[in-house]
Order: structure tokens, then C-alpha cells, then sequence
């Protein structure tokens, strides 16, 4: 039985739209329990803030606005009626709006640092071998050879963050990129003359195939 070359035919844009999605179906699932974790720390936050802040603006200024009430007698005395009338009448209520805007804003650049900080330690995650494992055979090369562009640094495991990267850069058409700079490492290594003009040309074309944009 004759024995033909077998001809690679790059991926198709569907099939690597198709890849970059089971790219992030993984992240997604890698990623749960730390969203999880994410969601009930933000909801705990708001609860938090919402509680103090409403103590702050309903239950906190009563008690300045009764300074001419009772014991805010003394108050009158002291500071005289036209005093506590300001107090009452226009810093009181801004006092306390005011607290309430700087208590939120300790809050919300709390919970921001917070956040921040989770989604960078998530990004230092190994991902498990088995994970991998299961990830490519499904596949195709163009989408393999991204992952291994963006796991630069090979003494290290490959993370979450590598995935993660991966993902954006496969939107990014890093694809044609890499086919792009394999076709003008191939000049270069082919020491030019009129073959490698014209062969050069028509592999970048073909390796450039299945990209999802124009590479600029």
C-alpha cells in the first residue's frame, strides 16, 4: 500500500473561536470557589456598610439635633441659642453626610485592595497536570502553541494566570502573530536569494490562515 504525505491543514477561525471558549469554560471552573468566596466577602462588605452608614445618617444625628432639647439647655447657655440653631440647622446634617461619604469611601477602597489582592493570589494558582491533561487533546495546535507562548518562564508551573493570558491573547490574535514571526525567522534562517522571497511569502500566508484578524 503507497504510502502519501500527510498535508497539516491549519485550524479553521470556528475551531479556534471554539478552543477559546473551552479555554475559558476551564478558567471559569477553575476559578469558582474563589468567585464563590469573592461574592459572599463583597455581600458581607455591603451589609457592613449599609448598616453603619444608616446609623450614621438616622440614629447618630438626633443626637446633636436635641442639643436644644433637655440636656442641650446647657448647651444653649454655653454656646448661646443663635449657636445651637447653626449647629442644628445647617452643619449638623452636613456633619453627618459627610461622615457617611468618608465611612464609604473607606469601605469601597478596602473592599477594592481586597479584591485585588485575591484575583492576584488566584493568578499564582498551579494549574493541576490532570486539568491539562484533560484540556489538550481537545485542542488544536495553533490554540497549544499560544499556551506555550504565553508559559514563558518553563522552570516554573504552569498557572491560572498563564490560562488566563492565554485566553485574552487568543482574542488577540496572537495565532498569526506567532505564525508571522515563524515566517520571518524562516527568512532570516534561510540567508535570502530568490526562493526564499518567494516561499516565504506563501508559508506566512498559510500559517496565517486560521487568525481571527488582520495582523498589523
Amino acid at each position: 500500500m503507497p504510502n502519501f504525505p500527510v498535508t497539516y491543514m491549519p485550524a479553521t477561525p470556528d475551531r479556534i473561536r471554539q478552543d477559546r471558549r473551552l479555554v475559558g469554560q476551564t478558567l471559569l471552573k477553575l476559578s469558582l470557589t474563589r468567585l464563590a468566596i469573592l461574592a459572599v466577602g463583597i455581600a458581607v462588605a455591603a451589609g457592613i456598610w449599609i448598616y453603619i452608614a444608616s446609623w450614621i445618617l438616622n440614629d447618630a444625628s438626633p443626637w446633636i439635633q436635641g442639643l436644644d432639647q433637655g440636656i442641650g439647655l446647657n448647651w444653649q447657655r454655653i454656646l448661646g441659642p443663635t449657636a445651637v440653631s447653626l449647629l442644628n440647622g445647617f452643619i449638623n446634617p452636613w456633619l453627618w453626610r459627610i461622615l457617611a461619604l468618608i465611612w464609604s469611601l473607606i469601605v469601597f477602597y478596602s473592599l477594592k485592595g481586597w479584591i485585588r489582592s485575591s484575583l492576584a493570589a488566584g493568578r499564582l494558582y498551579t494549574v493541576d497536570s490532570r486539568v491539562l491533561a484533560q484540556l489538550r487533546p481537545n485542542l488544536c495546535e495553533e490554540v497549544v502553541d499560544v499556551l506555550r507562548w504565553v508559559w514563558q518562564d518553563r522552570s516554573e508551573p504552569f498557572t491560572i494566570g498563564d490560562l488566563q493570558r492565554a485566553h485574552r491573547e487568543l482574542r488577540s490574535n496572537r495565532i498569526g502573530k506567532i505564525a508571522l514571526a515563524r515566517a520571518q525567522d524562516a527568512i532570516l534562517e534561510q540567508g535570502g536569494g530568490d526562493a526564499a522571497l518567494d516561499d516565504s511569502p506563501r508559508a506566512a500566508r498559510r500559517q496565517a490562515e486560521p487568525t481571527l484578524s488582520r495582523t498589523r
